[in-house]
């Protein structure tokens, strides 16, 4: 590890001692580096990613009307949220669009989708796969199976899945109220937005945040953001 990571970061070529950021605001940049760099699952580099276009979102299978209102208002949130021109729309036909989201089960998932059928089966509640060139994230697939989940852990799971698939992707053992939160012996679900993953959201899609960041300069990115505020 790099001295500089946790020690400063440049303005305008002056030192900004770690003092001038806060409990919080250190609080953030630990854990955006725990959850946007790398993945769940995997071995791609532990990076920063996230979409360059609108995510333009098919919603497919059997959705029932609280599954569609979690959808919407989650939406709402991370486009309220965004400041780089980033946003999520619906969109009624699959063929524009460049992440499908489908609620039913795991199987009937790898059915539409033969390439996945590796990574779902009977007892997937969720999951989610993204693709990206040049680290800019351009597709994505997600099954959420409402059969395996009672009504509080359904929003939860849908909050989680459409969030990581805008390049938030790790869990995490760190927050329990997080949407990201989870150990090997619980797998959390948080029904609402901590408001550490709002802050994460926000980071993520602030116009100074690029792709291609490693820890060291993600960190230095997040600390000029969070001392210019």
């Amino acid at each position: 590890m790099f001295l500089l990571l946790a020690s400063c970061t440049e303005d305008d070529g002056e030192t900004i001692p770690e003092s001038e950021l806060n409990a919080s605001q250190l609080e953030a940049i630990s854990y955006f580096k725990e959850v946007a760099l790398g993945f769940e699952n995997g071995n791609s580099s532990e990076i920063t990613r996230k979409w360059g276009t609108t995510m333009n979102v098919f919603v497919g299978g059997n959705p029932s009307s609280a599954n569609t209102m979690t959808l919407q208002q989650a939406i709402a949130d991370i486009n309220q949220l965004a400041t780089d021109g980033f946003s999520i729309e619906i969109v009624n036909d699959s063929l524009v669009a460049n992440c499908y989201l489908f609620f039913g089960s795991g199987l009937d998932f790898a059915e539409i989708f033969p390439e996945e059928e590796n990574n779902v089966n009977a007892t997937t509640t969720g999951f989610f796969s993204v693709w990206w060139n040049n680290d800019i994230i351009n597709e994505a697939r997600i099954v959420i199976n409402p059969d395996l989940l009672n009504p509080t852990q359904q929003r939860s799971v849908i909050l989680e899945e459409i969030t990581q698939s805008t390049g938030l992707t790790n869990d995490s053992p760190l927050q329990p109220n997080s949407i990201f939160y989870e150990t090997p012996s619980n797998p959390g679900y948080a029904p609402e937005y901590a408001n550490i993953d709002r802050e994460l959201i926000r980071l993520l899609y602030h116009p100074k945040m690029t792709v291609g960041l490693d820890e060291t300069q993600v960190d230095a990115v997040l600390r000029d953001i969070l001392s210019n505020e």
